[in-house]
């Protein structure tokens, strides 16, 4: 015979094949310190009036504030707040350290970062077994486009919208014309726009991004001929000249060896100098993308690059 714990972990696994959306719901103490706990039991309940609910287990140190506060916010998580809701997630006095937050209307803390926001007037709470039930009525709320955090499994998951059979031209090339879906533009912006702090860096170092592709290929491939690094180099626009790479020898960026050229030490520090530029940048950038975001991006970009590579001189 089942035993009791057996039954319950057997009723949260059937529990856990409803996709669910992740909340931090906040309050304020008596003494007006924040509270906030991770919550995946929010829910609409009304229209008209604008009501909503959520339930917190009856153990919880923070069911004082929240039953006596007569407010709560709840926050929708965005996909990249994981870590946000790992951290409200467990019992610790410290969990509005270094987190962005200001006073809400009715008091209750307002995280900086979410995907939806309700600010809530408490109207009722009800005995739900080891559970309360609050139900609020919203006084103000919020929303941004962002994907949510889910959690499925017992696990956290990601939203992936099915793709539609659209049949809607990208290019008309009657007019000239393009729209924002057109594949080349969206790999040519992104490009553009992730490259300019890059190439500022550079520039202002009084380099440019001819010289750091040819420091960063010497760096992988190096030492390398001179008409080696011109045909490696030819797909990118960027395919140094004789006078460049004169250039580079005398400010001592590159050497001369038997086998060609490679960076000298001076080179090699500007690269490596360059590399941790463009690390910081892309630490900043990939900041607000979740795991599964990030990893299909590479995943896409390195099927785009297969696909496209018969016509690189270097990989012929």
């Amino acid at each position: 015979m089942a035993s009791n714990q057996d039954v319950q972990r057997a009723f949260r696994f059937a529990l856990g094949s409803f996709a669910t959306g992740i909340t931090i719901a906040t309050t304020t103490n008596r003494e007006g310190g924040p509270v906030g706990v991770t919550a995946s039991s929010f829910n609409s309940v009304s229209v008209d009036p604008p009501l909503v609910l959520w339930s917190l287990a009856k153990n919880s140190n923070s069911r004082p504030a929240f039953c006596s506060s007569g407010h709560f916010a709840i926050h929708v998580l965005a996909a990249s707040q994981e870590d946000l809701s790992n951290r409200f997630s467990r019992s610790r006095d410290d969990k509005f350290d270094n987190v962005k937050w200001s006073a809400g209307k009715l008091g209750s803390p307002i995280l900086s970062e979410h995907a939806s926001l309700f600010q809530c007037r408490t109207r009722h709470q009800y005995e739900g077994g080891d559970h309360i039930i609050l139900v609020g009525e919203v006084i103000d709320y919020e929303t941004r486009d962002e994907a949510p955090l889910l959690f499925h499994g017992g696990q956290y998951v990601e939203r992936r919208p099915r793709p539609t059979d659209s049949t809607t031209e990208t290019v008309d090339l009657e007019q000239g014309r393009f729209t924002e879906d057109f594949l080349f533009y969206l790999i040519s912006q992104a490009y553009f726009q992730t490259s300019y702090p890059m190439r500022k860096n550079l520039a202002a170092k009084g380099s440019s991004l001819a010289e750091h592709m040819v420091l960063a290929l010497l760096s992988m491939e190096g030492p390398m001929t001179r008409q080696g690094v011109k045909d490696w180099l030819e797909h990118t626009g960027h395919s140094p000249t004789d006078e460049m790479l004169d250039r580079m020898l005398e400010n001592k960026l590159i050497e001369t060896v038997a086998a060609g050229i490679q960076n000298a030490e001076k080179g090699a520090e500007r690269y490596v100098d360059a590399l941790a530029y463009m690390k910081s940048f892309e630490t900043d950038l990939v900041a607000d993308l979740a795991p599964a975001e990030l990893a299909d991006a590479k995943r896409v970009l390195r099927k785009i690059i297969d696909l496209s590579q018969n016509d690189i001189p270097s990989n012929r």
